[in-house]
C-alpha cells in the first residue's frame, strides 16, 4: 500500500468536486419529482423491450426459416427418422418431443437475427419444456448444444440448479440452467455490438476500469492502466481524459474475452476478426469543464447502457450526480462500478453505498439497488437490466482485481438494448460525430449505422450542407469496421466510411449519410413535448437553451408554447427555432436541454422547414400547430398525449 499516491489515501477528506453547489443538479432535479409532478410522466416513460428473451415473432417465422434452410433430401430422411423414433414413444412423450422441436428451431430463428441469446432451461416461464429432473434436463441441454453446433452457434451452460414448483399432487422439485447460447465468428458474419459509456466524476477511474478490461492486465495504483487508453499528451501529463475514446472487449462465441496483454488500439481488427460480439467502452471525460463533451458522448454515440464509476472514498459527488443525471433523463439503463474499494476504510464504503441507494429509491429515479457479489447475481443481473429498474452495483479494485471477474462476465452477457435486426430492413441512414482526413484516402467520417445496411459504392445524401442546409449526393468508396476492412455494416453498427470526392471542409459532426427514398429535409424548426427539471424563475417565448439531441449540439430559441410559461416541475408542447444552421432532426428522438442552472428533457414530435421567419407567424397558430403535433405523434414517441387539464407540477 505504502506504493500507492499519498493523496488518495487521504479517505476523511472532502473531494474538491464536492464544494460546488449540487443544489440544481441534474440527479437533485430528477429526484425531487413527484408523482404530482406533470414531468415525472416524461421522464418515466415505458422501457424497451428486452432483446435478449425469446420472443412470438421468432416462432411465427422459424418454420417458414427451417423449411428454407433445408435441403428437399434431408427434409425427407428427417421425416422418415422422426416416424420412427415416434413410433416407440407415448403421446406425452412426442407431445413434448414436439415442443422441444419447436423451441430449438424458435431458438436458431433468434440467434440467426439477434446474434445471441440467454435461455432458462426448465423455469416455469422459461424456455423449452418444464417440471424436468436431472436425466430430462441433461437430454434436453444435449438436443439445445447439437441444434446449436449445426446452425454455427456455441451453447454454453452457465449455472444449473434446481427450483421449486407446483403441481397436481403438490410442489416438485424441478432441473433448471442458464444457457448462453451465440454465434460464432466466420466470415461474412458481423460481430454483435454493444456500447457502454463509461461516466462518472474525475479522477473516479474511469479510463483505469477501460484500460484493465481490455489490456487484461492490472493496475499499479500511478496510472499505468489509464496510460494505455489516453489518446493525447495533455491527457497523460494530467492524467485526465478530455476527448471521446472508444475501446473494444472482444469475446468469443464461448463467453470468453479474446483481449490480452498485446491489444492495441492499432491491432483490434485482428481481435475483432475472430470475436462473435464486441462490447465497445466509450471513454467519457469527468472534470467539470469538458460536460459539453460527454453530453455529446451520451447523446451522440447512442450507447445502449452507461456504467457510471464512483470512487468508493469519494462517494457520489460533483460530476457523477450530473453524469446519472442526464442519463436517466435520456433514458439509458444505468449500472454502477464503485473502485478503489482495497484503499476505503469499511465505513466510508458503506456510506458510499447507502448515498447511492437512497438516491436510487428516490421517486424521479425509481430503481431498486443490487449488490453483486457472486456469479448468481451477475446472471439475474445481465437478464433485467433492460427493464430500466434494476439497478446493479459492483465492488471492485484495479489494483488487486477484485471484482474484476464478474464485471468481465457482466459485459459479455449484456444484451442489445434495440432489436436493430428489425431496422436492418429500412433505408440506410448513418449519423457522423467524427470527421477525419486521411491521406492517400481522403474524407472520412465516422459514426453509427442508425438504420438500413450500407455497402461500398452506394449512393447516398449528405447534409445538411454547412451552406444552405441542402443534401448532396456523395458515394462510399470503402467502408472499415473497428479497423477492419468490410463489405457492409448493418444498423447497430458503428463504422467508418471513405467519401468520393467530398472534401474535408464540407463535412462536419452532425451531418448524416441518408437514404434518398427518405427524402432528408433539414429544419430550422421541431415541435417537442418537454418537462423542465429545475428552473429558477419562469420559462416563456423567446427562452434560449442548448439543445443536445444525438449528434446534434446547438444553441435554439422557444419560438411559441402551448401555455403561457413553464415552472420547475411543468410539462407542454413547444416549439423549438435553431439559431445557426437548420439540422436534421428526426421524431421520437430523446433529448436534453440546458442553459445555465436551467435543465429539461424532451421528445422530439414533429420537425418542418418553415417557408418564413417564425417571427412572422403569430404565435397562437404555431402553439396550436405544436399543441396539435404533440398530441397526433404522442403514440410513435411513446409519450402521453398532454391534456389541457393536466395539473401543473407546482
Amino acid at each position: 500500500m505504502s506504493s500507492r499516491p499519498h493523496h488518495r489515501g487521504l479517505h476523511h477528506q472532502q473531494h474538491p468536486s464536492a464544494v460546488a453547489s449540487d443544489a440544481s443538479g441534474w440527479v437533485e432535479s430528477i429526484g425531487a419529482l413527484s408523482d404530482e409532478h406533470a414531468a415525472t410522466s416524461l421522464l418515466l416513460g415505458s422501457p424497451p423491450a428486452a432483446n435478449g428473451s425469446m420472443r412470438a415473432a421468432a416462432s411465427a417465422v422459424a418454420a417458414a426459416a427451417a423449411a428454407a434452410d433445408s435441403p428437399a433430401g434431408a427434409a425427407g430422411d428427417t421425416d422418415e427418422a422422426a416416424a420412427a423414433a415416434a413410433a416407440s414413444l407415448s403421446p406425452e412423450q412426442e407431445f413434448e418431443e414436439a415442443c422441444l422441436e419447436h423451441a430449438v428451431t424458435c431458438m436458431m430463428a433468434e440467434v440467426a437475427a439477434v446474434g445471441e441469446v440467454m435461455l432458462e432451461v426448465g423455469a416455469p416461464q422459461g424456455w423449452g419444456p418444464s417440471r424436468l429432473d436431472s436425466s430430462q434436463l441433461g437430454h434436453v441441454l444435449a438436443a439445445l448444444q447439437q441444434a446449436a453446433a449445426k446452425g454455427g452457434a456455441d451453447a454454453t451452460v452457465l449455472r444449473q440448479g434446481s427450483t421449486e414448483m407446483a403441481a397436481e399432487g403438490g410442489v416438485v422439485s424441478a432441473s433448471t440452467a442458464d444457457v448462453l447460447v451465440r454465434r460464432r465468428a466466420g466470415e461474412g458474419v458481423p460481430p454483435m455490438e454493444v456500447r457502454v459509456a463509461v461516466i462518472g466524476n474525475v479522477d473516479s477511474g474511469k479510463s483505469t476500469l477501460v484500460g484493465v478490461l481490455t489490456r487484461s492486465m492490472l493496475d499499479d495504483g500511478r496510472g499505468l492502466a489509464r496510460g494505455k487508453v489516453f489518446k493525447h499528451h495533455h491527457e497523460e501529463s494530467t492524467g485526465r481524459t478530455s476527448s471521446i475514446g472508444q475501446h473494444n472487449l472482444c469475446l468469443d462465441s464461448g463467453g470468453g474475452i479474446l483481449n490480452d496483454s498485446q491489444f492495441r488500439s492499432t491491432n483490434c481488427g485482428d481481435y475483432v476478426r475472430h470475436a462473435s460480439k464486441v462490447v465497445t467502452l466509450v471513454d467519457l471525460a469527468g472534470h467539470e469543464k469538458y460536460f459539453r463533451t460527454t453530453a455529446y458522448g451520451l447523446t451522440g454515440h447512442m450507447p445502449d447502457y452507461a456504467c457510471l464509476i464512483v470512487g468508493a472514498n469519494m462517494g457520489v459527488v460533483g460530476m457523477c450526480k450530473e453524469h446519472l443525471g442526464v442519463a436517466l433523463a435520456l433514458k439509458v439503463p444505468v449500472f454502477f462500478v464503485i473502485t478503489k474499494v482495497d484503499i476505503c476504510p469499511e465505513h466510508v464504503l458503506k456510506n458510499t453505498v447507502q448515498s447511492l441507494a437512497s438516491i436510487l429509491k428516490k421517486p424521479g429515479v425509481r430503481k431498486k439497488p443490487y449488490l453483486v457479489r457472486g456469479h448468481d447475481e451477475v446472471l439475474t443481473a445481465a437478464r433485467n437490466i433492460t427493464s430500466d429498474s434494476l439497478a446493479p452495483i459492483f465492488l471492485t479494485s484495479a489494483v488487486t482485481g477484485k471484482g474484476l471477474d464478474l464485471v468481465r462476465s457482466f459485459y459479455s452477457l449484456l444484451p442489445q438494448r434495440h432489436r436493430w435486426v428489425e431496422a436492418q430492413a429500412g433505408a440506410a441512414e448513418f449519423i457522423i460525430d467524427e470527421t477525419f482526413g486521411v491521406p492517400g484516402v481522403g474524407t472520412v467520417v465516422a459514426g453509427t449505422v442508425k438504420r438500413g445496411v450500407i455497402t461500398p459504392n452506394t449512393p447516398l445524401l449528405l447534409g445538411p450542407d454547412i451552406g444552405d442546409g441542402s443534401f448532396k449526393t456523395a458515394a462510399i468508396k470503402s467502408i472499415h469496421y473497428k479497423r477492419l476492412p468490410v463489405g457492409q455494416v448493418v444498423a447497430g453498427q458503428t463504422a467508418a466510411l471513405a467519401l468520393k470526392k467530398v472534401k474535408r471542409a464540407q463535412v462536419r459532426k452532425g451531418m448524416v449519410l441518408v437514404d434518398e427514398r427518405l427524402a432528408p429535409v433539414a429544419s430550422w424548426e421541431f415541435d417537442a413535448d418537454i418537462a423542465i427539471l429545475t428552473h429558477s424563475t419562469t420559462i416563456q417565448p423567446r427562452y434560449q437553451a442548448v439543445i443536445h439531441c444525438e449528434i446534434i449540439r446547438q444553441a435554439a430559441r422557444v419560438v411559441a408554447m402551448d401555455t403561457e410559461r413553464l415552472r420547475s416541475g411543468d410539462r407542454a408542447c413547444v416549439r423549438f427555432r435553431f439559431l445557426q444552421r437548420p439540422e436534421y432532426i428526426t421524431p421520437g428522438t430523446r433529448f436534453v436541454f440546458r442553459e445555465g442552472r436551467t435543465k429539461g428533457i424532451g421528445v422530439v414530435v414533429a420537425s418542418e422547414k418553415p417557408t418564413t421567419s417564425s417571427s412572422a407567424t403569430p404565435n397562437g397558430s404555431v402553439a396550436a400547430a405544436a399543441a396539435g403535433s404533440c398530441s397526433a405523434a404522442a403514440a410513435t414517441a411513446h409519450v402521453e398525449p398532454l391534456r389541457k387539464d393536466q395539473p401543473a407540477g407546482r
